[in-house]
């Protein structure tokens, strides 16, 4: 099996002009069509004694023109794919050129590989050894407007999973679909291999390679490197993620008796910082959610001069935890839970390589 890894160096997932440019560069399909019928026959003129005789005819030899089996199977886009983790129905792309004498159909398998595979787009591209889920091939509902250029419709979910009657010169497109778990973490990689194989364009059957031959029929050549009729191609997904860090500290801000300790009378400042340095993206959208536990009281005049009880990053911004967030400012307080959406009702967003802060204050009970 031969498997190729062309990197077209395209800007984007559907490069379609460089996918053009490059197919002007292959050498087309050239030939005669196989099955057709190529007869001959002999005739021979001669005289005896110098007297003309009549020409003989030989007889008729015919034979059927045979199928040389050759393709192409090529990687579209530059890079890996990029996805994040829980995200479904993402796709690697291929494209498929037929460059026999002729019509044929091709049968797709695809297969996940693993590190021992090695890198699939250049170094750094070593799958992780894990797996995406719900792997599935769609091909193009038609071949391409221009040959090589990508530019047949889009391959959709649930469309047709092996090639018919793909004509010579002739390119279409295939998707390989899959969904991606959710506990993928940042920087991981799941690479998958497109198998394609010839088949007869009238039984869909898997082509072999002929033997002896037969004149009457259409035998079969492979003119690929590999002498099997079968062509792969690898690329992948690569997992862009947040990579947050959830840490809480406490201190002792005050006490009756000025000692630091966390006696009846003191108030305890919590800090739970949202660190997103190692990330790769925003992590957005964040609730936290703290049960306090009932041996403390929540304080509900600990900043902004007594107006507030949330302090976002050491004071920039605060809110109000009240019941059922009732003022809608992103924060509240139902019994002893403690829910924070973002400060001023605006969702909590951690950028790529930045942290925030969330501080609320609790006091130890003195009766």
């Amino acid at each position: 099996m031969k498997i190729m890894q062309t990197r077209f160096n395209l800007p984007a997932r559907l490069g379609a002009i460089a996918i053009a440019t490059l197919f002007t560069q292959q050498a087309l399909a050239a030939g005669t069509d196989p099955g057709v019928s190529v007869e001959n026959t002999a005739t021979v003129d001669y005289s005896v004694n110098s007297t003309p005789q009549a020409t003989l005819s030989s007889n008729t030899t015919e034979f059927l023109v045979d199928r040389r089996v050759l393709f192409s199977v090529d990687q579209v886009g530059g890079a890996l794919t990029t996805v994040t983790p829980g995200q479904n129905g993402v796709f690697i792309e291929f494209l498929v050129t037929n460059l026999s004498n002729g019509l044929l159909d091709f049968n797709l398998a695809n297969l996940q590989l693993s590190s021992a595979d090695g890198d699939v787009r250049g170094a750094g591209t070593t799958d992780s050894d894990i797996d995406m889920s719900n792997v599935t091939i769609s091909v193009s509902a038609a071949a391409d407007i221009t040959p090589g250029a990508g530019d047949g419709p889009d391959p959709v979910l649930g469309g047709p999973t092996v090639i018919d009657d793909l004509d010579e010169d002739q390119s279409i497109r295939v998707r390989v679909f899959a969904d991606t778990p959710a506990a993928f973490g940042n920087g991981d990689i799941a690479n998958i291999r497109l198998d394609v194989t010839a088949a007869d364009p009238t039984t869909g059957v898997d082509l072999v390679a002929s033997g002896v031959w037969d004149p009457a029929v259409i035998d079969n050549v492979f003119a690929d490197a590999g002498n099997d009729g079968i062509e792969s191609a690898s690329d992948g997904f690569e997992t862009v993620s947040a990579d947050l860090l959830v840490t809480k500290a406490q201190a002792v801000i005050s006490d009756p008796f000025g000692s630091g300790l966390a006696v009846p009378g003191a108030r305890i400042e919590y800090t739970i910082t949202l660190d997103n340095t190692g990330g790769a993206v925003d992590a957005t959208d964040l609730v936290v959610t703290d049960d306090i536990d009932t041996d403390v009281t929540f304080v509900a005049d600990a900043y902004n001069g007594g107006a507030a009880n949330i302090s976002f990053d050491g004071g920039a911004s605060f809110c109000v935890a009240d019941a059922a967030d009732a003022n809608a400012d992103g924060c509240a307080l139902d019994g002893s839970q403690l829910t924070i959406q973002g400060p001023a009702g605006s969702p909590i967003s951690v950028g790529l390589g930045a942290s925030t802060t969330i501080s609320f204050v609790v006091e130890v009970p003195t009766t």
